[in-house]
């Protein structure tokens, strides 16, 4: 793991539990300003505790600490009810019960928490395309593309890519279930797969699913970094991530025995877990399974896995 991106997941913890902490004293005096003679409960509760763990160490035990704990709290939470405040007002506040906001766990042999992982894994997807994109589906203008029916048919490119945006405005509302799972988009260049790739990943990021988009090349060069044994933990950010979005499959350089086996290695992984995979390349069905072999191109085809989307018209750059 790497250590900075480690230490800044354990520095994001102590920053919760500086924010929890912070919520917890306002909770308190708004329960003080509500109910003043509260204060003077509160005061026998912490006397109690503390008397409490005086007597684990005494040889003669403080004789009803427990009756007068159970009537003192029976009188705050009468108070709070009668204040409107709900019961917990007092309790700490965590935004990870597992290790208290403090990354460890374990009582004698400690161990990072699941939460710092899963910081240490968003702080690493954040390193990939950052996802500030402009292209969405609120901003999709069909006006770009040319009304004129496509080759042997009665539909123009606009609304077939009207269609096709409504497909995949769907697929991403849908996310993390949608049916099938994953996408793969493909056609010409300058038909608007990337916009769409793009619109998918701003709506997946509006609805909070965790996302990481990148270009073909930038994934091989996180494979090859993998492989080499640099680091390996974006290639497995990559593995795990919710949705995976690549662009310009197939412009990437092919390394012997690197790039096939390990995209075929993330691709059946993400297929096997239940992850969502959008893909967009302008090879042809033949070119793809010509350059990436039979193993990963019958995983993308299937119907049962991947919804595949032709895009078919005019260079919308030339049209401009």
């Amino acid at each position: 793991m790497d250590r900075e991106v480690l230490k800044q997941a354990l520095n994001e913890c102590k920053a919760e539990q500086l924010k929890n902490r912070q919520l917890e004293i306002q909770k308190q005096q708004e329960a003080f300003d509500k109910i003043p003679e509260i204060i003077e409960l509160v005061e026998k509760r912490h006397s109690l505790i503390f008397d409490s763990l005086k007597t684990a160490f005494a040889t003669t035990p403080a004789e009803n600490i427990h009756e007068q704990m159970q009537e003192i709290n029976k009188l705050i939470k009468d108070a709070l009810n009668k204040a409107g405040l709900p019961e917990n007002q007092f309790e700490a506040v965590y935004t990870c019960a597992m290790c208290r906001d403090t990354g460890f766990v374990g009582e004698h042999k400690k161990e990072f928490c699941s939460c710092v992982y899963e910081r240490y894994r968003l702080i690493t997807a954040s390193r990939f395309k950052d996802l500030n994109s402009a292209e969405t589906f609120e901003s999709y203008d069909e006006s770009v593309f040319s009304d004129k029916n496509l080759p042997n048919s009665r539909v123009s490119q606009r609304a077939y890519m009207q269609l096709i945006k409504e497909i995949c405005e769907n697929y991403a509302n849908s996310l993390p279930t949608p049916s099938p799972l994953n996408m793969l988009f493909y056609g010409k260049s300058g038909l608007g797969k990337t916009y769409l790739l793009n619109s998918i990943a701003m709506r997946a990021k509006q609805n909070n699913i965790a996302c990481i988009s990148l270009t073909a090349n930038s994934l091989l060069n996180e494979i090859r970094s993998a492989y080499f044994g640099r680091d390996d933990s974006p290639l497995k950010s990559l593995y795990d991530v919710q949705l995976l979005l690549i662009d310009d499959l197939g412009t990437e350089p092919l390394w012997e025995n690197i790039t096939v086996e390990q995209l075929f290695a993330l691709i059946n992984h993400r297929f096997s877990n239940g992850k969502n995979t959008v893909i967009s390349t302008n090879l042809s069905l033949t070119e793809l399974q010509q350059r990436y072999t039979e193993r990963i191109t019958s995983r993308l085809l299937d119907p049962r896995v991947c919804k595949t989307i032709q895009f078919l018209g005019d260079d919308i750059r030339k049209r401009k």
